[in-house]
């Protein structure tokens, strides 16, 4: 046996043992176990640009939902759904809160990125947009530059939350 054929059968059998080959009647086969479709667009020759777009959305507005967690704020993420979107809080999603909301229409300008910001309802678990802009950039670094500035924004500004009710101040002692 040559140095070369010990090698490949030693390099194989750690493939196997690391579970990242299958061995198939003496023949080793490397299979890639973890798939990368968070990160990737499918494109064949039936693709439309529609379903790239939509794609490449999904991969934006993830990298901007990681950014906004790095930066300590709440993100969840709608990707199931039409639109395709991410909802952002400062706070534990508490009633009254301004909210920020990133969703992308690809019915605006061939496809672009849209920021609103309103309050947060948590009865509903909605939110009631009070202003939308375009976003000016297209890549996830301009988006995630945008609403973390409105985000910033909201720091001054005073929620949209009832008034709470104040204790009964109780009586001690006796009156005069």
């Amino acid at each position: 046996m040559s140095f070369k054929k010990f090698f490949d059968l030693s390099f194989a059998a750690q493939l196997v043992e690391q579970g990242l080959c299958q061995c198939a009647k003496g023949e080793n086969l490397l299979t890639e176990t973890s798939t990368s479709q968070r990160y990737s667009i499918e494109v064949n020759f039936r693709t439309e640009k529609k379903e790239v777009l939509e794609s490449f959305s999904k991969i934006a507005l993830g990298y901007v939902s990681a950014a906004l967690k790095q930066n300590g704020y709440h993100v969840k993420q709608v990707f199931n759904e039409t639109p395709i979107r991410i909802l952002i809080s400062s706070r534990n999603w508490d009633e009254g809160e301004w909210v920020g909301l990133v969703t992308y229409n690809p019915n605006r300008d061939g496809g672009s990125f849209i920021i609103s910001k309103g309050f947060y309802n948590r009865d509903r678990k909605t939110i009631s947009i009070q202003h939308s802009e375009k976003c000016d950039g297209d890549s996830a670094a301009d988006v995630t530059k945008e609403i973390r500035n409105t985000m910033h924004g909201f720091k001054g500004k005073k929620d949209r939350s009832s008034e709470k009710l104040r204790p009964i101040p109780l009586k001690r002692g006796p009156k005069r």
